[in-house]
């Protein structure tokens, strides 16, 4: 009794932990601007949601989480599908090289954002893409497509290839057994990397920073904006932080019990 006791507390304290930057970036979206530079801190306090109405309304963040969302939804879908197909290739069919290129995958997937950044940026120029959902949405499918079909490839594995053999001998052409047997088999591990390519997208800052515009700048570029040469308006930026969170949030609550089979599928053989 007493070492369950002590395994639940450690777990409570451990999970209080990860939770303190949610709640302080939450305590100081309630703060005015002056509450929100005290020093020490202030902990008691009368909340405002001043915050909130100023960054979703008069400085239109709700457009930037607008932009945020097609951008995301749209590469996912994107990658989803581009890497699902190639995941299945690496993993159930034999052919030269089928390793070198699942390697070339993945290294393109590591190469760090900062270092293609540029000539992307000019080859937007020249095709007139700057400041378009298409620029922002082809360079996010790019490196999800990556990581898609390294996550999809796994989780292909642990699917027995006797059930698209009997699916074959009834009839079903590849494609046919991959859409109606594999691939519903594989659905918690689409949503377990469908999660993992929207945060991507949704907290992306270096591509949206130089590829997006007023028109589809993204969540995080608004956000790093309110640091200004006359000021950082902490409350503003707490209050649209942690709104942020919230859609990715709600997402993970609602597809939360195919998360966990995904995450664990596989792990019970």
């Amino acid at each position: 009794m007493v070492r369950k006791t002590l395994v639940y507390l450690a777990i409570v304290a451990i999970l209080f932990l990860f939770l303190i930057p949610i709640i302080w970036t939450f305590l100081t979206s309630l703060k005015t601007h002056v509450d929100a530079w005290t020093l020490p801190p202030k902990w008691t306090f009368t909340p405002s949601f001043h915050n909130y109405s100023n960054v979703l309304f008069k400085k239109r963040f709700i457009h930037f989480f607008w932009n945020s969302g097609i951008v995301a939804a749209v590469s996912t879908v994107i990658s989803l599908a581009i890497g699902s197909l190639t995941g299945y290739a690496l993993e159930r069919f034999q052919f030269h090289g089928k390793n070198l290129i699942f390697f070339g995958v993945l290294f393109a997937y590591m190469v760090p954002a900062i270092v293609i950044a540029l000539p992307i940026y000019v080859a937007a120029a020249n095709l007139g893409l700057l400041d378009t959902y298409v620029i922002l949405i082809l360079t996010h499918s790019t490196f999800n497509t990556a990581f898609a079909c390294w996550m999809m490839r796994g989780f292909f594995k642990e699917i027995p290839k006797e059930l698209e053999e009997y699916a074959w001998i009834d009839g079903c052409s590849f494609l046919s057994a991959f859409t109606r047997i594999t691939l519903p088999l594989a659905a918690p591990g689409l949503v377990a990397t469908a999660i993992f390519c929207i945060i991507f997208s949704w907290n992306d800052f270096p591509f949206a920073l130089i590829l997006s515009g007023f028109r589809t700048k993204t969540l995080p570029v608004a956000v790093g904006q309110l640091e200004t040469p006359w000021g950082t308006f902490w409350g503003e930026i707490a209050a649209s932080s942690f709104a942020g969170v919230i859609p990715i949030f709600i997402f993970s609550i609602l597809v939360q019990k195919w998360l966990v089979r995904g995450l664990t599928l596989g792990a019970i053989k």
